[in-house]
């Protein structure tokens, strides 16, 4: 069975377009949508950016930036996460060798 996409309507820079998404994915789109909106108005309080192609590749660069950030973040995490695993198994392998060990007294 297949869904029928349907269109979203946003507005950006004053220009509405229509993003074909699901129902399921309406939601995002739009959020999306007002997420580079509010991005493109901070860019524009700033006033140091002229003319709507070069505030949306700034705009763009920005949020790809922090993506890759929070993608790297999330990798030195899992890595650092790897690396606690591999101390506990060593941990418990030691707990284990000194619990066998034959006792003295």
């Amino acid at each position: 069975m297949s869904k029928d996409i349907g269109g979203v309507a946003v507005r950006v820079l004053e220009r509405e377009y229509v993003i074909a998404a699901g129902d399921e994915q309406r939601g995002a789109v739009l959020a999306s949508a007002d997420y580079l909106n509010e991005r493109l108005r901070e860019l524009r309080r700033g006033g140091r950016v002229v003319g709507n192609d070069r505030l949306l590749v700034l705009a763009a660069l920005n949020i790809v930036h922090e993506l890759l950030q929070e993608r790297a973040a999330r990798q030195a995490q899992g890595a650092a996460i790897d690396r606690l695993a591999a101390l506990e198994k060593r941990l418990t392998a030691a707990l284990g060798t000194l619990e066998s060990a034959p006792h003295s007294g």
